[in-house]
């Protein structure tokens, strides 16, 4: 029996590999395009693992923008265990990233795999392979190839429905039941782990509602202390990103502009096929943002209309029926009836990505193929009906394919919207044999699995994969760059970008003033850089930037700049003689009450960062005097500086303001000011002094202090548990002894 239930993850892995075959294979890499996967998360995975080689774990990332909360971006991973091999390794290969993000659709896999085979749904083997490959090879795991923890959060649903039914069914509570659902939470995506949050707790109380209600407390109990033990230990992860959210570029765009995610009508045809509408980002053609669909395989649709109609008696299924439902209507968002609703709530308007609720389609639609399985291996009369209704709808998608796809762009567009109606037309009519001729044999066991398997590989696995390229070779401007002992940062002309990104300068050890294109950035540090009219601008001056990246044979940028290194294929680099150093020393300020007065202020052509510093509710200085700096240390979470002065002088660091940061001069603690709109300043007497600024964001440690309890009262309360079990075991045994 072990080595039947092992037919389940070792399927999984074998799908893995089978759709990613063009990356084991011909030397791909995923996503088209480099996406999210290697545009934000590699260059801070790669710092990450830089520093956890030198024994810190870095909650603060200095070569991005004037430094990054990363430990408050979930989406970087930081807390996600899935995540932590890599940091192990540095500088992280090619092979373990791709190996990370292949690693959700196996979890997904083997997790959908265990929930069927489980008490509750109690389907056989081939049943539950055929969820398994409908759910781990559906659209929403295929558009996130590049983003993992949107796909963790994918992978972890059926666990977390699994360990529901664990905290319900079973009167001995356990640890183990907490963990899924905490790790839906440590995902790292919040839009997936609300969404799935939802469905878990609709989940709950259908199952506290369900008869016997006289046992329905204790359930309720059970539900409560594995929610509340769950959303303990994402606190770590949740309170800091709470705290971030509102400093966020997110939360300062305009409620349109987050808003624009939603299902259209038309993609219900995607069910059928993808590419109707143009799957990845090379064929799409609709006039709205590409969205992931809920295909599942429209073998797999073909069996889980008639898997949930037959099996709709039971309480599980019309728990999938609502669920589908409201998860169809909310992925429509403002284009279906729910609208006036996430309307009139900011937080789901500010959500804006209602489309990714199709995922929770794609699971009801994926378990839906397993009971269509179950059902029609065991009723005749359904095969037949089921046989003769996919006779029709495949004649009926083969002739209506051209007026469906009328209004397609021509050419390669409506070939391919033709073309995969045509195919979804086909696998219905190979079905229809397979349902009247072979109900019994083994080959019946088989079919379906092949034949779905195979349409997932064919339309999927050329998607989101493309030829690796090969890398420009900047190593002797590198060399050039990592020959300059001193502390500065390097820009990137945005004529240079696509020559060389600034996420590769950041990989490379660099730091950069710009982020990686998340929207979750700072706020008002991105709105002061990008505020910046030229490399010229005093401004531009405080962000320390020695060197900049422009391309070829491009002019110096203006007075101050000109060409340092010029034996670079495709750009030049810029020496910018005119920028401060990353520490200076003010002995006059002015005092503002606003960040909009700062900004107005800082961005006068008569503004001159090396007299004077702009603080906010800061302290008045008009004094002279003269000093020196000598920094002593500098990393992701601690900064160390020796002053010498000889008069009361602001000192001044071009890094980023923001919650958390501490200070103290000589060891006394001293507050930290915003100054020059997005950075820090602290003001220190005359003499000598010793200061020291160290990143110690209080909400990761109430959240660390809130997890840590949460963990161990679970821990007794399954201890006591089953101590409780044993002694009543042997109370039985001592009463049946003669």
């Amino acid at each position: 029996m072990k080595r039947r239930f092992l037919i389940g993850p070792v399927v999984a892995v074998a799908l893995v590999f089978l759709y990613l075959w063009p990356v084991w294979v011909l030397e791909y890499r995923f996503p088209f395009g480099g996406g999210d996967l290697w545009g934000q998360l590699y260059p801070v995975w790669s710092f990450v693992s830089e520093w956890v080689r030198r024994g810190v774990f870095p909650l603060w990332n200095n070569r991005m923008m004037g430094g990054d909360p990363i430990i408050a971006e979930p989406q970087y991973g930081l807390l996600n265990p899935l995540n932590w091999p890599l940091f192990l390794m540095s500088p992280i290969p090619k092979w373990a990233v791709l190996l990370r993000g292949s690693l959700p659709l196996a979890v997904g896999g083997v997790g959908m795999y265990v929930l069927l085979r489980s008490p509750r749904w109690r389907l056989g083997y081939g049943a539950a392979v055929i969820g398994v490959a409908a759910y781990m090879l559906s659209d929403p795991f295929l558009t996130h190839l590049g983003h993992p923890q949107i796909n963790d959060g994918l992978a972890w649903l059926p666990w977390s429905f699994l360990a529901v039914d664990r905290a319900v069914e079973h009167r001995r509570w356990a640890m183990w039941t907490v963990l899924p659902i905490a790790m839906l939470g440590v995902c790292g995506h919040i839009q997936t782990a609300l969404l799935g949050a939802a469905a878990l707790v609709l989940y709950a109380l259908w199952r506290c509602l369900e008869p016997p209600l006289a046992s329905a407390p204790r359930r309720l109990g059970s539900l409560l202390l594995t929610g509340g033990i769950a959303l303990s230990i994402t606190l770590p992860v949740l309170l800091p990103a709470l705290e971030r959210y509102p400093l966020s570029d997110r939360a300062g765009m305009p409620l349109l502009l987050v808003s624009g995610y939603h299902w259209p009508l038309g993609m219900v045809v995607d069910l059928l096929s993808p590419w109707f509408h143009g799957r990845g980002a090379r064929y799409f053609w609709g006039n709205w943002g590409r969205i992931e669909s809920a295909y599942v395989g429209a073998v797999a649709l073909y069996l889980a209309v008639p898997g949930l109609l037959a099996d709709v008696r039971r309480s599980r299924s019309r728990f999938l029926w609502v669920m589908g439902v409201l998860a169809g209507l909310f992925a429509l968002g403002f284009n279906g009836p729910l609208g006036p609703l996430i309307a009139k709530v900011e937080l789901l308007t500010r959500m804006g990505k209602t489309g990714r609720a199709a995922y929770l389609v794609s699971f009801v639609l994926a378990v839906g193929a397993a009971l269509g399985f179950h059902h029609l291996r065991r009723s005749p009369g359904l095969r037949r009906a089921t046989a003769l209704a996919l006779g029709g709808v495949g004649l009926l998608l083969w002739v209506s394919a051209p007026w469906m796809a009328a209004r397609v762009p021509p050419g390669g567009p409506f070939l391919r919207a033709v073309g995969g109606l045509r195919a979804a037309a086909a696998l219905a009519w190979v079905l229809v044999p397979a349902l009247l001729l072979f109900p019994t044999h083994l080959l019946w066991r088989v079919v379906p699995l092949v034949l779905l398997t195979t349409e997932l590989v064919a339309s999927g696995s050329l998607v989101e994969v493309e030829p690796d390229p090969m890398p420009v070779d900047h190593a002797a401007a590198l060399a050039f760059l990592r020959a300059d002992p001193g502390w500065f940062r390097v820009d990137v002309d945005p004529g240079a970008r696509n020559l060389w990104p600034p996420a590769s300068l950041q990989t490379a050890g660099f730091e950069v003033p710009q982020g990686v294109g998340n929207p979750m950035e700072l706020r008002e540090f991105n709105v002061l850089r990008w505020s910046i009219p030229s490399a010229t601008s005093p401004a531009y001056r405080m962000l320390g930037v020695k060197y900049i990246v422009v391309p070829k044979d491009v002019p110096p940028g203006g007075e101050g700049i000109w060409p340092v290194f010029v034996d670079d294929p495709t750009v030049d680099i810029h020496l910018n003689t005119s920028a401060l150093p990353r520490v200076w020393l003010i002995y006059r300020t002015e005092v503002v009450g606003s960040y909009g007065e700062a900004l107005q202020r800082v961005l006068d052509d008569r503004f001159r960062p090396e007299e004077v510093a702009i603080v906010q509710d800061g302290p008045y200085l008009n004094g002279r005097g003269n000093g020196r700096i000598e920094v002593g240390y500098y990393g992701p979470n601690r900064i160390v500086v020796y002053v010498e002065t000889s008069a009361p002088a602001l000192l001044v660091l071009s890094d980023t303001f923001y919650p958390g940061w501490r200070a103290a001069v000589d060891g006394n603690s001293v507050p930290i000011y915003q100054t020059n709109v997005a950075f820090r300043g602290i003001l220190v007497p005359a003499g000598t002094h010793w200061v020291e600024m160290w990143f110690w964001p209080q909400r990761l440690w109430v959240g660390m202090g809130l997890a840590s309890v949460a963990v161990v009262a679970g821990a007794v309360v399954t201890w006591v548990e089953g101590r409780a079990r044993r002694q009543r075991g042997s109370a039985v045994r001592d009463v049946s002894s003669p």
